[in-house]
């Protein structure tokens, strides 16, 4: 349906060590915008307000990666955990550090949500979001609308659906010159003892077109990224030698590049250890802050049906 989930809005980082992620991100070849302080209502109707959250984001043409860390410890504590809601970082934390968030894109929100309501998918109403960022004109408020599932049934992830009202001011192209030639996530990657309940979970909220598994592997494709879904044991196919900290999880994303070989000198002059697969080179979680990434050539990802 038009206006539906067509691609992941942005997958994100939650640590406790904000400086020292973006800096080893940064040498995988990733470039950064400036700090900033999200902002939401704690309250139904209320106006939005700073929780002591700040992230960074890699900026690609249609989608980023976000790294989240409490940064205003105060204010934070001062927050009551139920207010938080689907921003409250200190559980996915008491879990891992790594990949958490996951959030769905889409144009409409109203057109998810109405769809949602019609196969009877319990969410939240469509809050507003915002925060101040950098521009070449000076500070602007960025603003979006989510909703968001319950949190018992996505230990996983944090999950929301998420719609760009200020896309001009998020995706900048000034922040899209990544040494490592990075233009799209197009995949995360989740690791669960019930991949087939989850996948299909996923097709529920998202609308999107579950594909047979092949390999053990199931695929949500949702138009411009997808989801990949698998068990333990097939993992060793995606992140070799890779064993979860704790399960269900998110484990790895994929991002499309303009040239490997460009992406595969960064690294290697960075210092950082890869697995090179010839057609992917892998950098594992030990090596990337609790999350896999997996670059690959842009228009040739695998052939996963």
């Amino acid at each position: 349906m038009n206006g539906d989930v067509d691609i992941l809005h942005h997958i994100g980082l939650i640590v406790t060590e904000m400086d020292a992620t973006i800096a080893r991100y940064e040498q995988l070849g990733f470039q950064f915008t400036p700090l900033s302080f999200p902002k939401v209502p704690l309250r139904p109707g209320a106006e939005p307000e700073e929780l002591g959250v700040a992230n960074r984001c890699a900026i690609f043409q249609n989608n980023y990666l976000e790294v989240l860390a409490v940064v205003r410890r105060k204010r934070w504590d001062a927050i009551p955990r139920e207010q938080r809601g689907p921003y409250d970082l200190d559980g996915p934390l008491t879990r891992y550090e790594g990949l958490h968030v996951m959030h769905f894109g889409a144009d409409n929100l109203d057109v998810v949500a109405a769809r949602l309501d019609r196969e009877g998918i319990s969410h939240s109403a469509i809050v507003p979001f915002q925060r101040l960022v950098a521009t070449e004109e000076g500070p602007r408020m960025m603003q979006a609308r989510t909703l968001h599932f319950p949190q018992d049934d996505n230990p996983e992830a944090l999950l929301q659906i998420a719609q760009h009202l200020t896309p001009e001011l998020v995706l900048q192209p000034r922040y899209m010159q990544h040494r490592n030639g990075a233009k799209a996530v197009t995949e995360c990657i989740v690791c669960t003892t019930e991949p087939g309940e989850i996948a299909a979970k996923y097709v529920r909220y998202t609308g999107g077109h579950l594909s047979e598994p092949h390999d053990g592997t199931s695929v949500i494709h949702l138009g411009h990224s997808r989801v990949l879904v698998l068990a333990p044991e097939h993992l060793e196919k995606i992140v070799p030698g890779y064993v979860p900290p704790v399960l269900p999880s998110l484990v790895g994303f994929t991002v499309a590049v303009a040239h490997l070989d460009t992406t595969r000198s960064v690294l290697m002059e960075n210092q950082v250890p890869f697995q090179d697969e010839g057609s992917r080179l892998i950098v594992h979680p030990e090596d990337a802050c609790g999350s896999a990434v997996l670059f690959e050539q842009e228009d040739a990802t695998r052939q996963i049906r």
